[in-house]
């Protein structure tokens, strides 16, 4: 009765491999949904089941249920077993019928709980009953479910199922480390450089893989039963969010506001429709759900890939790897999209197409990312270096002003050396450096009275005599700055400055002053030191204390300066060789009270305001002077607070 003429029997033995038996078995599509198994036993017996034509069974988005039989014969005592390998069948009822009638009744599918009889992983497996040899059993399997239904069936024993499933889960483990490992690396790309392009990409990696592991390659059983049952009640959420970050990841990487903003509009659309994807899928209509997702999908990556192209021929040249990417994933889908219209075959190579071709397309868009660094990176050694060009070509005027800007500081060491006054001192330098800017300029409005000039020679003159009048406006500024110390409100305004710049821009004022006394300057900076205080103020303090040192200073000797580090702290120390060590009292130099004045080595003359200007300046900006001598040797040493490099 069960096994007519027009049945085929598979031959099952120890050498039978862990293949899809597809061809070789019958079916019949219930379009009703409702035939119960005698009814279908019925319809076998007339001849109405069809064989199988593909070695893996495709019966589309289809709300009817299919019916499979499988004559199966036992040629060996081992047991075999039944699988149907793949994880989204929502029900699956397995019928087993042996001459004698008996029958035995397995349930499971992707929205069942686990039964005797049953393994459910990312497939599911049924133990068949032990038989004598050469003994035969009809199989009857009613699949039904509310998506698109691909059967891939096998026959196998224990050790064919072990041989199989290693070589597929080599490939499954590929594609899932190369996953994991995008994610990880791309987000502590994000938290590093703090590129939100990162961060989306790395979004649309979780979602994309989330769908691939958990949907498509039957992973969600890791979670237990009860998230199982969840995701495969809506399966296409994770698509909806994987088509969202993809739409603004790749908004952000063409940078499509400027490149083709024209498509902004086609982006906003898939996005919404992608919504509506969401909202069908967690409403349970997953037969509508993967029809959507079949159109949105292929359509999702034609755009993304047109997108691409017209942005690397606007000149978004990052967008080479990225293109790639997305005609290879709309190329795979299309190849996925055609075998499941039963143009193309369905073969096990198609199960895995989708898996694969997902994950060598973000291995593409990470390369499209380390691209688009690598131009970053490359674009702004291009400014820098055009900018080196530009200075290197200012050479030469820089060291005409250089020249002059040296005269001008050694006519003002010379007044520095005749003022006995701290006062005094100032304001010859105020004097100095505003008349001769004025001078200059007054000179070029004399030559232009009397017409002795062209407007091409007054223009080349004034942006020559440019930095003349910035240095009017620094000095301006510097003789409000120290009046207002001296009526007792001092103001401190720290910035960030490299205190070797100010040093050898002091240097260059002082360094005539000491080889006219026979001084030899000795300086200990190694490197750059920034540090965050009120430059100006630190400015005089220096000069004080320099100018100190040189004046107690006999000739032929040595005045160190030098820089450290000490914690977040730059300590800066002025040191010099004394004539007569025990003519110096420390005493009279610590506290806040104006030191009395006294003459140097050659008969200098101050009025001992600047030790107790230093103190007062060094105070504002945190720190404090120190006073100690070594032998011969008396230091002045304080800290200043580091800046950033």
């Amino acid at each position: 009765m069960f096994f007519s003429a027009s049945a085929q029997v598979v031959t099952h033995d120890l050498n039978f491999d862990y293949e899809n038996i597809g061809k070789s078995i019958t079916y019949f599509k219930d379009e009703s949904a409702k035939l119960s198994l005698a009814q279908i036993k019925a319809i076998d017996a007339s001849g109405k089941f069809v064989p199988g034509k593909q070695d893996i069974l495709n019966f589309g988005n289809s709300t009817a249920a299919t019916w499979i039989k499988i004559n199966h014969i036992h040629t060996s005592l081992s047991r075999s077993y039944l699988i149907v390998d793949a994880p989204n069948i929502e029900h699956i009822d397995c019928y087993i019928l042996s001459k004698e009638l008996i029958l035995n009744h397995m349930k499971s599918g992707s929205l069942s709980y686990p039964a005797p009889g049953v393994t459910i992983e990312s497939n599911f497996v049924f133990k068949l009953p032990d038989g004598k040899n050469d003994s035969v059993s009809s199989i009857y399997l009613r699949l039904k479910t509310n998506n698109i239904m691909l059967v891939p069936l096998k026959l196998a024993t224990p050790e064919a199922i072990m041989r199989g499933k290693a070589i597929k889960d080599r490939i499954e483990y590929v594609y899932i480390g190369v996953l994991i490992a995008l994610l990880l690396f791309n987000l502590f790309l994000f938290t590093s450089l703090k590129d939100t392009t990162y961060l989306y990409y790395t979004a649309y990696v979780l979602t994309l893989s989330s769908y691939l592991l958990i949907y498509i390659r039957g992973y969600g059983f890791l979670f237990g039963d009860e998230l199982r049952i969840l995701f495969s009640y809506h399966p296409h959420v994770f698509l909806s969010f994987s088509m969202v970050t993809s739409l603004i990841f790749c908004k952000k990487f063409l940078n499509l506001e400027h490149t083709v903003p024209w498509m902004l509009k086609i982006y906003y659309f898939l996005g919404c429709c992608a919504i509506v994807l969401f909202f069908t899928s967690v409403s349970g209509n997953k037969s509508l759900s993967a029809s959507i997702a079949q159109v949105m999908t292929f359509t999702v990556s034609i755009v993304l890939w047109i997108s691409g192209i017209i942005a690397y021929v606007k000149g978004h040249k990052p967008a080479k790897y990225y293109i790639i990417a997305w005609f290879f994933i709309w190329l795979t889908v299309g190849i996925v999209t055609f075998s499941l219209a039963g143009v193309l075959e369905t073969n096990e190579f198609t199960m895995q197409l989708i898996p694969i071709g997902s994950t060598l397309e973000l291995l593409l868009l990470s390369f499209a990312l380390g691209d688009r660094y690598r131009i970053i990176i490359k674009t702004e050694q291009d400014v820098r270096d055009e900018n080196l060009v530009l200075v290197q070509d200012q050479k030469q005027r820089l060291e005409d002003l250089v020249q002059k800007r040296t005269e001008l500081l050694t006519k003002t060491i010379a007044e520095l050396e005749s003022s006995n006054a701290v006062k005094n001192k100032l304001f010859s330098i105020i004097a100095h450096d505003l008349r001769s800017p004025l001078n200059s300029l007054m000179s070029i409005l004399s030559l232009n009275d009397v017409d002795a000039l062209t407007m091409e020679d007054i223009q080349h003159m004034l942006k020559e005599n440019k930095k003349n009048i910035e240095t009017i406006y620094n000095t301006l500024n510097n003789l409000l700055y120290w009046a207002k110390s001296q009526m007792g409100g001092i103001v401190t305004d720290p910035v960030s400055f490299d205190l070797k710049v100010l040093i050898d821009e002091l240097m260059l004022v002082y360094s005539p002053l000491m080889r006219k006394k026979d001084i030899t300057p000795e300086v200990h900076i190694a490197g750059s030191f920034p540090v965050y205080a009120d430059e100006n103020q630190i400015r005089l303090v220096l000069r004080n204390l320099i100018d100190n040192a040189i004046k107690f200073t006999s000739k032929g000797q040595l005045v160190t300066l030098s820089l450290n580090p000490i914690g977040n702290d730059v300590q800066v120390c002025v040191s010099n060789p004394l004539d007569d060590p025990a003519d110096v009292d420390i005493s009279n130099m610590t506290g806040h009270r104006i030191v009395h004045s006294s003459y140097g080595t050659d008969q200098e003359k101050g009025v001992g305001l600047g030790l107790h200007l230093c103190r007062e300046y060094i105070s504002s900006n945190g720190g404090e002077l120190k006073i100690k001598q070594d032998g011969g040797v008396i230091s002045f040493c304080f800290l200043i607070p580091k800046g950033k490099d």
